[in-house]
């Protein structure tokens, strides 16, 4: 099954700057990520959106839950599922 992650631009530099592109097979899934920007009221705030399988999305949760807390959340809503349920 295929789902859409939305992970703020902030989130996603600070997870993606903490792998490594040579030991982290995670990488590729983020490199593939597009930038978007979204009404947000006044705001258009800047989004990476990856299109991944719930398999790959669950990697980067456990991956993100060890590197970067704040986009552990942004993949966590994505996918519909609680850290520890």
């Amino acid at each position: 099954m295929k789902v859409l992650i939305e992970i703020s631009f902030d989130h996603y530099d600070r997870l993606l700057d903490k792998c490594d592109e040579t030991s982290c097979p995670e990488f590729a899934i983020l490199k593939h990520g597009t930038f978007t920007r979204r009404p947000n009221g006044d705001r258009f705030p800047r989004t990476i959106q990856i299109r991944c399988e719930m398999a790959q999305a669950k990697r980067l949760l456990d991956l993100a839950a060890k590197l970067c807390l704040e986009a552990a959340s942004d993949i966590e809503k994505a996918i519909g599922i609680e850290r520890g349920s």
